[in-house]
């Protein structure tokens, strides 16, 4: 493993659930292995891509205006920038607050019930990865903070009513981040490579990894 610090390139061993590992030319963190193994996260994980669900399929706020209401959903907001000539904004919304979050959540939970039943699932490996290199572009707390700058503006206005979608969106990314607090990218790997068969299923070849 190479150190994210000094780049010094050292074996990892493996490390008891409660214990870190620092790097041995400069001190810094490597990884650690949280208490309480994967079953915490996956729980977490679990009530996160669920709570998700809920955000998307209810709105997250209703406006009145001179008697008017209009309501407003994750999906809507972007899909209202498509349509008033803001196709390139509008798709990158949808992106980030909605499609990049729910694969990460979905993918996530994929990989963490296969470590849990101690299975390499098809496409764990390249399911990881994706991972790997997903989060920076999940933007649904950067959005939530949006939402709430303009509710405070917009009060003056109109009546603006919270509706439940904010409530479940704002549950699913605490719950997102109390998961991703209690497991460890490089631990998930080391798992991985610790399950029986999963050079079988990431290479194809019936005989490796015996």
């Amino acid at each position: 493993m190479a150190c994210r610090e000094c780049d010094a390139l050292q074996y990892v061993p493996w490390v008891e659930a409660g214990h870190k590992l620092l790097c041995r030319e400069c001190g810094s963190f490597l990884y650690r292995h949280p208490r309480g193994g994967i079953e915490r996260p996956l729980a977490l994980m679990l009530g996160a891509l669920l709570l998700y669900l809920v955000a998307n399929l209810f709105p997250l706020v209703t406006l009145n205006i001179g008697g008017a209401s209009r309501e407003t959903s994750l999906l809507g907001t972007g899909w209202a920038l498509y349509q008033h000539d803001m196709k390139l904004l509008g798709m990158l919304v949808l992106a980030t607050t909605v499609a990049v979050p729910g694969a990460i959540f979905g993918g996530t939970l994929y990989v963490l019930m296969g470590l849990y039943w101690k299975k390499c699932l098809p496409g764990m490996r390249e399911v990881l990865w994706l991972l790997s290199h997903m989060h920076p572009w999940e933007m649904a707390d950067v959005f939530i903070i949006s939402v709430l700058v303009a509710l405070v503006k917009m009060s003056g206005m109109a009546e603006v009513i919270v509706d439940g979608g904010l409530y479940a969106l704002l549950g699913a990314i605490v719950l997102g981040i109390g998961a991703r607090a209690g497991m460890d990218i490089y631990l998930l790997w080391n798992m991985l490579e610790r399950l029986p068969g999963h050079f079988h299923i990431a290479n194809g070849h019936p005989d490796a990894g015996h």
